[in-house]
């Protein structure tokens, strides 16, 4: 017994392995189209790094916040084809230098007022401003347009090539933002989802490893009430439909789903292939194929066989001439007397019955 069950054990983790695959591809995917954005997520929650302290070559990509007070101008403000505005300042950056800053419209106010108040302390006219704006984000290089309308507000300001070289760093600090613009609730969803996927897969494989999923076939062999020795043996002698699909003469073994079972045959009153057929745009793209598998006590359906056409019929073919006990095929009549007249449907065992469900 103990092969036995090492066997479907096998079977199952191999039946995993593939939905694992596919839930890390998945998690892979939504990883991927974030990009670098993903890696900031930490530096993003833990408040980014002081935009002040950072050097010239760390700028790129970098998750900074700065607590502005000070603002020379706005050079630029762009509308996105949803609606959103995004205004463009720029304000200091070391000692001397420049930088620019992009947030969004409900910030823009504040920031207005806080340029006003910068001019009139440079001017002597007032201190320096207390009223700060909390900025954190994405600093990223300045595209074409962001950087033409940069240079310009440095040119009206008076200052020549050479001393914008100098002063002037080409890079935008976008509040809110991770790299390649993205926000972050997107970022955080699709990270958490990537995450629940590559938890679940390994949930999924723990869980076969463990053996958990053979509770079900377990089960079917103690309410049998068949010994493991002769359990064994049917199974050693089992007719090989494929590798996941055996046909003993006591039960059939179905390793087809994650969780194998064991049907006794002398339970199974009535067998028929069922037919699914698949469109895609209401264009017709194949079709699957079930074994389904009644209950001789009239208790419906006690399992199905999902496999290919070729071993749905060489299943059917099997159960009808091994097994007389059992009605294999369908027809409406054969569904309305199991369902409505169960004993003229038991009188019928020992008579064929033809056809496929097709739906």
């Amino acid at each position: 017994m103990e092969e036995l069950l090492k066997e479907m054990k096998k079977r199952s983790v191999g039946n995993v392995w593939w939905l694992t695959a596919v839930l890390a591809a998945f998690a892979i995917g939504l990883l991927v189209i974030n990009g670098p954005a993903v890696p900031q997520i930490f530096s993003f929650l833990t408040g980014g790094k002081n935009l002040q302290h950072l050097s010239g070559t760390e700028l790129y990509n970098q998750v900074a916040s700065s607590e502005i007070n000070m603002v020379y101008d706005c050079f630029a403000e762009y509308e996105s084809s949803s609606g959103a505005v995004s205004v463009y300042y720029v304000i200091p950056y070391g000692e001397t230098g420049f930088i620019g800053v992009c947030v969004e419209e409900e910030k823009a106010d504040r920031m207005d007022g806080i340029c006003e108040a910068t001019w009139e302390y440079l001017l002597g006219n007032a201190k320096l401003p207390k009223e700060t704006v909390s900025v954190k984000g994405n600093i990223r290089p300045m595209d074409g347009d962001e950087l033409y309308y940069y240079k310009e507000w440095f040119r009206a300001m008076d200052y020549s090539d050479e001393e914008m070289k100098e002063v002037a760093v080409n890079y935008v600090l976008e509040d809110g933002k991770f790299a390649n613009g993205i926000g972050p609730v997107r970022v955080y969803l699709m990270t958490a989802g990537s995450l629940i996927l590559l938890i679940w897969g390994a949930a999924l494989l723990l869980k076969a490893f463990s053996g958990k999923y053979l509770k079900d076939i377990k089960k079917d062999f103690e309410q049998s009430g068949i010994s493991e020795s002769q359990i064994v043996s049917d199974y050693q002698s089992a007719c090989v439909i494929n590798k996941d699909i055996r046909i003993g003469r006591l039960f059939t073994y179905n390793a087809v789903p994650t969780s194998p079972r064991a049907y006794l045959n002398r339970n199974m009153a009535w067998i028929y292939m069922y037919r699914t057929k698949h469109y895609t745009n209401g264009l017709y793209t194949g079709s699957s194929y079930n074994v389904m598998i009644f209950a001789a006590d009239g208790t419906n359906q006690i399992g199905d066989i999902a496999v290919k056409k070729k071993y749905s019929e060489q299943i059917l073919e099997y159960y009808a001439n091994n097994f007389p006990h059992m009605v294999v095929g369908y027809s409406d009549d054969l569904k309305r007397l199991y369902h409505n007249d169960h004993n003229a449907f038991l009188a019928l065992r020992y008579l064929p019955a033809q056809g496929t469900m097709n739906y």
